[in-house]
């Protein structure tokens, strides 16, 4: 649909979502726009406003978008505000560096469309600063041995909880697959498993008002009840994916006892600024994030993950046009 004046940000999707109850297709950018959305024509933004609400609750397949957020705004691509309000939950990957404006901003985009936020407390990378603490360790500066960094390690992403005002909490871990190993050592990776992932069960049992996610390899644990608690379990092998033939490989192999697969979703990356990762989110000539909506909008998933949001915030004509089309295509509007 055309019109003779197309405001930017959040008002250009309230006046397609009036129209289509959702989200918008035909974009045009023009010289004119305005400061304040809201100033352009109050009843049609709040019209919009009360539609994208109950579009939260109509059993559409939910998108997460991971958004690398800032302690402070060097510019618009720095905004919560900025970001399409038609994504489900925004996964803000910097817990720990919530400035005021940031969260001010979280609370009107939840207040204003129903928008969640989450972070992610991931095994791989607290291992990871364990082991680069451990190789400039000296002895007039020793580093806690690694089970008692994660418990602290844990102990502290978890209290980022309140702090941000978050929603959700994520729980990342793929473990391995240890079908080969002797029992000693299955032993040992089970141990690591539950020292983990119990904080997690405490902590969604503690809260159970609150969202919680899980993103992992469901194959790789050796109790998967973890994943009962969970609202939504994305498969971490999916954003490898190199067509949507493998999505029901992957499926399949974490289809195993006790992993609820009507939970399951699939994540897919988004393309990027950096020159030397020019193939992220292609598959070929098409964008992988739409490859992977057009799959799972009839396919066996609940939910699409979207890596590198912040990225796609990026364009002369269109902010954040992959995301928007991505999400377009898992659920169009209704005409």
């Amino acid at each position: 649909m055309k019109k003779n004046i197309i405001m930017t940000g959040a008002f250009a999707l309230a006046a397609a979502a009036v129209l289509t109850s959702c989200d918008w297709t035909d974009p045009e950018p023009v010289d004119l726009t305005y400061d304040n959305i809201t100033e352009a024509d109050p009843d049609l933004y709040a019209k919009y406003l009360k539609n994208i609400r109950e579009y939260r609750d109509n059993g559409h397949k939910k998108v997460y978008a991971w958004f690398d957020n800032k302690s402070s705004f060097a510019s618009q691509a720095d905004h919560v505000s900025a970001v399409p309000d038609s994504i489900d939950v925004l996964v803000l990957t910097h817990p720990e560096a919530m400035g005021q404006g940031t969260l001010d901003e979280i609370d009107a985009k939840r207040s204003d469309t129903g928008m969640q936020t989450a972070y992610v407390v991931d095994y791989a990378a607290i291992r990871k600063a364990w082991e680069l603490k451990k190789e400039l360790e000296t002895p007039a500066s020793p580093v806690a041995e690694w089970s008692a960094f994660m418990a602290d390690s844990l102990k502290t992403a978890l209290s980022h909880f309140n702090g941000g005002g978050f929603d959700r909490i994520i729980c990342a871990y793929d473990g391995r697959d240890v079908s080969a190993y002797g029992e000693a050592e299955k032993a040992a990776e089970a141990a690591e498993q539950k020292a983990f992932i119990e904080p997690f069960k405490q902590w969604a049992a503690a809260n159970e008002d609150k969202g919680f996610d899980f993103v992992g390899i469901p194959a790789n644990l050796f109790d998967p009840s973890i994943l009962d608690q969970a609202g939504t379990v994305f498969l971490s092998e999916s954003v490898n994916a190199t067509n949507v033939h493998e999505y029901a490989y992957i499926i399949g192999r974490n289809s195993v006892q006790g992993a609820p697969a009507g939970k399951f979703a699939i994540i897919a990356a988004l393309p990027v600024l950096d020159e030397s990762q020019a193939s992220a989110g292609h598959w070929g000539n098409d964008y992988s994030s739409w490859a992977a909506a057009r799959w799972a909008r009839n396919g066996a998933v609940c939910a699409l993950g979207l890596y590198n949001l912040s990225d796609d915030y990026y364009n002369p004509q269109f902010v954040y046009p992959v995301c928007r089309g991505a999400i377009q295509t898992l659920n169009p509007a209704a005409k």
